[in-house]
């Protein structure tokens, strides 16, 4: 599974996995990334078949149910980050540590496919 963080995510969370050969990218990692919408970043994640991992469950959670109706263009997945995760340097070990799990769990590139999980 190859994952996208949305903009509340440091990119040094994205740097751990990826230099272990993990395909991560952080919305903060492109700034021409941190204006899209979040339509946008949905059409930027099924362009380059990623997972979006945000802790936006009230925007994102519509979007994946639209996505996955009858009719919808699908998605690579979502992984919603619990607000037990500050977003703070001091949980970001936490927050690697998590996703590399669900990196283990969901290796291949659409095992994810139009679904949700959470780290």
């Amino acid at each position: 599974m190859k994952l996208l963080l949305d903009e509340m995510l440091s990119p040094a969370i994205a740097r751990a996995p990826r230099d272990g050969g993990d395909h991560v990218e952080a919305i903060k990692e492109h700034p021409d990334w941190e204006t899209l919408s979040d339509p946008g970043l949905v059409s930027l994640a099924v362009g380059e078949r990623r997972a979006i991992v945000t802790n936006n469950l009230r925007d994102f959670r519509p979007l994946h149910a639209e996505l996955i109706v009858s009719g919808g263009s699908g998605h690579a997945g979502v992984v919603f980050v619990p607000t037990k995760f500050r977003l703070t340097k001091a949980d970001a070990g936490g927050i690697i540590a998590a996703l590399g799990a669900k990196l283990a769990e969901y290796p291949g590139e659409q095992d994810l496919a139009n679904r949700e999980t959470w780290i």
